[in-house]
């Protein structure tokens, strides 16, 4: 199933014309129903014959049209705390996918306290937890998260984190994220593409686009035009991955490297491990910070690291000579803080950062006087 897992992985993020009885055929067959299905879904929901809920409070719901990397986590944080900022109590309400819990919804955490784990919470929502900056809750079904969290924190506001096709809980506003190099991936649906829906059939229910990883220029490209023509009064923006240090793992004392920030790394010879939907978005960020990475051992999204694979990443880390390993604030979530590591261990975060935040602010405070 592995074997199988990654090869419809690696043919859904290429271009490719399928061939007749390919495996690449059968694929977009699939995706043809997987689309007929999504229309159909949306379409029940529009003409009312499928019944949203609304909770007693206001919704942000932050998501996308294309599976994994967009960067909905560091956006649903940067929101909470704007919000915060503005005086808000903001509660993140996530599906906490691949978490084990059993019950409808479980508080991970109240903003200060930890309730649970990434086995059990998923991993996104308990490095959310991590923070300790606002509360958390997940449930499959985002309702009656919603009321869990209304009852233990009475929030004025609940952010979705992924909940753009939860259509099921009515929002009040709908942020839409796309990345800004590779918007649509290669335009198909799900499994031969990465598509969960089109940009047309979306189009009626985005508030605001928000662009993620954009170029810090003025140079709009031909697949983002492409994309606003579907969405011509509809507010955008951009915004920027910025990476920063989470934690510092001092591998020894005496050899302690005095490194404050990611400006520190400069130069430096790191391994790099990771288990992302976009691993080589976080290789491409630490070159982009002039970091010498000599080496990058890729896991699949939502990888759970057993002793052996952090024996290879301590093993492999030496033998290329580097002097840190480096990995992201998501997988450190999923790590036992008790690890020994052969090098100092530096953890990456990324924030989110708007070109024209009092814009993207403006429009916040003017649906929340609605």
């Amino acid at each position: 199933m592995n074997k199988l897992e990654q090869r419809v992985g690696y043919i859904s993020t290429r271009n490719y014309q399928p061939g007749i009885f390919s495996f690449e055929c059968f694929l977009v067959g699939i995706s043809y129903l997987y689309g007929l299905g999504v229309r159909f879904r949306i379409w029940l929901y529009q003409k009312g014959i499928l019944k949203q809920k609304k909770l007693p409070c206001f919704v942000i719901s932050v998501g996308n049209i294309v599976v994994g990397g967009a960067g909905k986590t560091p956006m649903a944080i940067y929101l909470a705390k704007v919000l915060k900022d503005m005086g808000k109590q903001p509660v993140v309400v996530s599906r906490g996918y691949k978490g084990k819990y059993k019950t409808d919804a479980v508080i991970v955490s109240d903003g200060d306290r930890i309730f649970s784990n990434a086995e059990t919470s998923g991993d996104e929502p308990f490095m959310m937890a991590q923070r300790r900056a606002f509360p958390v809750v997940v449930g499959k079904d985002r309702f009656k998260a919603g009321i869990q969290a209304i009852a233990a924190f009475s929030p004025d506001v609940i952010i979705l984190d992924d909940g753009f096709q939860h259509l099921k809980l009515k929002r009040d506003l709908d942020l839409l994220l796309l990345d800004y190099e590779n918007p649509l991936g290669n335009k198909r649906f799900l499994p031969a593409g990465r598509l969960r829906e089109t940009p047309e059939i979306s189009s009626k229910r985005a508030d605001s686009l928000i662009f993620t990883r954009s170029p810090d220029n003025d140079k709009i490209t031909g697949g983002v035009k492409n994309i606003l023509r579907y969405f011509p009064d509809c507010p955008w923006f951009k915004t920027f991955h910025t990476p920063f240090i989470v934690k510092h793992i001092v591998h020894d004392e005496n050899l302690k490297q005095d490194i404050k920030d990611v400006a520190g790394l400069k130069g430096k010879k790191v391994f790099l491990f990771s288990g992302l939907a976009k691993n080589r978005s976080f290789n491409h960020s630490m070159k982009e910070c002039c970091v010498n990475v000599v080496d990058h051992l890729e896991f699949k999204d939502h990888y759970r690291y057993k002793d052996s694979d952090i024996l290879m990443i301590n093993t492999l880390a030496k033998k290329v000579g580097a002097g840190l390993i480096l990995t992201t604030e998501k997988d450190w979530a999923k790590l036992d803080p008790g690890i020994t590591w052969a090098l100092d261990l530096i953890v990456i975060g990324i924030q989110i950062e708007f070109e024209d935040p009092q814009g993207f602010e403006f429009l916040l405070n003017s649906r929340l006087k609605k």
